[in-house]
C-alpha cells in the first residue's frame, strides 16, 4: 500500500498548501526542488487538464485519483481506499467538510492533512461560487 501525501514531509505539504492557495512562488518552489508531481497536482486541483494528463504520463496518477476522490467521484474513492494509507481517503473526504474525516485527521494528530483540507475546501468553495455568477463564465 502506497503512503499517498504522507509520503511527503509537512515542509513539502506546507508547500503545497501555499501552492493550491495561489502562491506563485510556492508552485514554482515545488518545481524547482523536484516535487514536480505537487505543482501539477496543484493545477490539476484548479481544473487544469493538462496538468492531469501530466500526472497520468509520469506515473503519478495516483494524484489524479485523488483529486477526482475529492470531487466525490466514487471509483476514485474505492480506488484511493484500495491502494493508498488510510489517510488519503480521510483527506479527500475532509477537503469536502465530511465531520468523520476531519475528526479521524484530528485524532490521528495529521495537522498538515488538515491544513491541507481546508485550503482545498476554501478552494473549491471559491471554484462554486465563480461558477454560479455569469459575468465569470468562461466561454
Amino acid at each position: 500500500m502506497q503512503k499517498g501525501l504522507l509520503s511527503y514531509s509537512p515542509r513539502v505539504l506546507l508547500a503545497l498548501q501555499q501552492a493550491i492557495g495561489g502562491s506563485k512562488d510556492f508552485f514554482q518552489w515545488l518545481v524547482d526542488a523536484g516535487y514536480v508531481e505537487l505543482a501539477a497536482f496543484s493545477n490539476f486541483l484548479q481544473d487544469d487538464i493538462e496538468a492531469e494528463q501530466w500526472l497520468v504520463q509520469h506515473n503519478y496518477h495516483w494524484l489524479g485519483l485523488l483529486s477526482h476522490a475529492i470531487d466525490g467521484d466514487s471509483r476514485a474513492r474505492q480506488w484511493v481506499q484500495q491502494n493508498l494509507h488510510e489517510a488519503n481517503l480521510m483527506f479527500a473526504l475532509a477537503c469536502r467538510n465530511d465531520d468523520k474525516a476531519l475528526s479521524w485527521l484530528r485524532f490521528m494528530q495529521l495537522d498538515i492533512l488538515l491544513r491541507l483540507a481546508n485550503q482545498v475546501a476554501a478552494l473549491r468553495n471559491k471554484q462554486e461560487l465563480d461558477s454560479s455568477y455569469p459575468y465569470k463564465m468562461r466561454f
